[in-house]
């Protein structure tokens, strides 16, 4: 893992609350890009209100392109039903990367999280972005709140991410 993602602890998905989405899905997005050039991917929920789901920031020359070849491809799928994306690329890329998921409208509370956090305000302070590991746990990245409902974390190279918190609630200090 690349030294700008930070991991709180890995957990099976079944220790795992996901925040849950509604509304129409977003589109899957893929494009080819130069690897020199920074690129923003924004992904929208789909129409009547076309609001932000997740921003994917890729800075200049993140990216180590393939031999033979002048472009990379990205591929970002977002997760049926949470708030989460499979991203893809054809090549690896450095720090510098980084995932913002908002969730101003679409959100909704998985079931039993409400009761166990006590309010919503406690859920959403333990949210974190997780990323899928290769022995199917998941590594809960250090995660910032850069707007009222928008959690980033760096990404660390292509694979599943989502917005979970854990079932255990963490000790009151």
């Amino acid at each position: 893992m690349p030294s700008g993602a930070v991991v709180t602890q890995t957990l099976p998905l079944s220790a795992l609350y996901v925040l849950e989405m509604s509304g129409i899905a977003p589109a899957d997005t893929v494009l080819e890009i130069a690897p020199a050039d920074a690129r923003l991917i924004m992904m929208r929920h789909g129409q009547p209100d076309n609001t932000e789901f997740a921003i994917l920031r890729f800075p200049a020359k993140v990216f180590t392109p393939p031999p033979g070849r002048d472009s990379v491809r990205i591929s970002v799928r977002p997760r049926p039903g949470v708030y989460g994306v499979e991203l893809t690329t054809d090549a690896p890329f450095g720090n510098g990367a980084k995932i913002v998921f908002k969730y101003p409208i679409h959100f909704s509370a998985p079931v039993g999280a409400r009761q166990a956090y006590g309010s919503l305000v406690r859920l959403e302070r333990a949210l974190s972005v997780a990323q899928l590991q290769p022995d199917g746990r998941y590594a809960l990245l250090v995660s910032t709140r850069p707007a009222s409902d928008n959690l980033e974390a760096p990404l660390s190279g292509p694979g599943t991410y989502l917005v979970v918190a854990p079932r255990e609630l963490p000790q009151e200090r």
